[in-house]
């Protein structure tokens, strides 16, 4: 006799959820409910495939891969309804699969979508045979994430009708094409994101992306109610490109930097960052100091200088060091002071928390010399911040092998 449960259904649903919380990554335990009773298999699917990571070639154990899914949602279709996120490295192969358009299209619920490839081949996006399915899944109405990685001329009019977009993640060496090629009725407003991340080498995608249009001349994205920004500089037109997306924000909350050439795309941070200076309450940085002759701050301090002489209501500043060069060459005196300097001073009047952390990458395991040598910053460049009862100074160095 099939065992019968006298809890009422929320209650079961309650319990499922909790376990698939505690659960480990591979939801073992959820997976063991779900063959109890017939009732628990819509309650612990939801956990089961609310995930699907697709041919990842990144993983030490094998991905489930796309012919996978088809077999899968063709022998039980609806556990399309379940999925939520996809995670999709597209391979070769799936274009000529004559099952893989219809596997994607059953999928109607997702909330989140990661599109990427692998491979010396480039996938284009605005002409591949997987098109259609691609765009029924951009354009479902529960969408709210989206991560494009290496993909070809991205037609960023496919995003006209993702009116529910909230975070956009443009990754690694994406491309976008401009041109207009929506021809449906248009929504009545512009997507308003939350979020954005822009990786290494997007500076020309991100130009396309900030003066993007609709047919109606409105902007393609409303970048005026967004909170969060990540970015990544490396070379001069990525600073070009990111004042241009910096000065269509008024509502910054938190900002992440990660500088790879301080010494090229230092200057003008503080005019960067000015528009949301009213709003800004969290800025992390990261710096990749590669040079012998680099200072390991580079003109930061100069442009914190900037920022405390505008009203601001910063919170919270955290900066991670990564040293790279060969460790006796590493700077280890008042270049590391300037910063006690102008962090101390009366215009931070909001600041609650500076995090300075210092990675170093070292080739051997025994190389501890420089470690211990910045482990004395905090008393000898960082007297000031050490000891302030308003602040609190979290300071780390750690060593890496490379």
């Amino acid at each position: 006799m099939a065992p019968t449960s006298t809890l009422p259904f929320e209650i079961e649903e309650t319990i499922v959820d909790i376990l698939a919380t505690e659960d480990d990554e591979d939801l073992s335990s959820v997976k063991a409910c779900s063959l109890v009773r017939q009732e628990f298999l819509p309650l612990c699917r939801k956990h089961i495939f609310a995930s699907v990571v697709l041919n990842d070639c990144n993983v030490v154990s094998p991905s489930p891969t796309t012919p996978m899914l088809e077999r899968l949602l063709s022998k039980t279709p609806e556990i399309a309804y379940y999925i939520r996120k996809l995670d999709y490295n597209i391979v070769l192969q799936d274009f000529t699969s004559p099952s893989t358009q219809g596997c994607l299209k059953r999928i109607s619920r997702l909330q989140f979508l990661r599109v990427w490839h692998y491979g010396r081949w480039k996938f284009d996006w605005s002409s591949n045979r997987l098109r259609p399915a691609l765009l029924h899944l951009l354009h479902l109405p529960t969408l709210t994430h989206l991560d494009v990685f290496a993909i070809d001329n991205f037609v960023l009019s496919d995003l006209t009708p993702c009116v529910n977009l909230k975070r956009l993640d443009i990754g690694q060496s994406t491309t976008v094409a401009a041109e207009n090629t929506f021809s449906a009725t248009l929504p009545d407003h512009s997507i308003r994101l939350n979020e954005f991340v822009a990786r290494i080498r997007t500076a020309m995608a991100i130009m396309k992306i900030c003066t993007a249009q609709r047919p109606d001349g409105q902007p393609l994205i409303d970048f005026s109610s967004l909170t969060n920004i990540t970015i990544t500089l490396e070379k001069h037109d990525d600073i070009e490109a990111s004042q241009e997306l910096f000065k269509r924000c008024g509502q910054l909350t938190d900002v992440y930097i990660s500088f790879w050439n301080p010494t090229l795309v230092w200057p003008g941070l503080a005019d960067m960052l000015r528009p949301s200076m009213q709003t800004l309450k969290h800025v992390d940085m990261a710096i990749h100091v590669n040079d012998a002759d680099d200072d390991p701050l580079a003109s930061l301090p100069s442009e914190l200088e900037d920022m405390c002489n505008n009203k601001n209501i910063i919170e919270n500043i955290s900066i991670l060091v990564n040293v790279a060069t060969d460790p006796s060459d590493c700077k280890r005196g008042d270049e590391w002071g300037r910063l006690d300097t102008v962090l101390t001073r009366s215009g931070w009047p909001a600041l609650k928390q500076i995090s300075l952390a210092i990675e170093i990458g070292s080739y051997y395991s025994d190389d501890v010399e420089l470690e211990v040598a910045l482990q004395k910053l905090p008393e000898t460049q960082f007297p000031r911040l050490s000891s302030s009862k308003s602040v609190s100074f979290e300071f780390k160095v750690t060593s890496i092998l490379v």
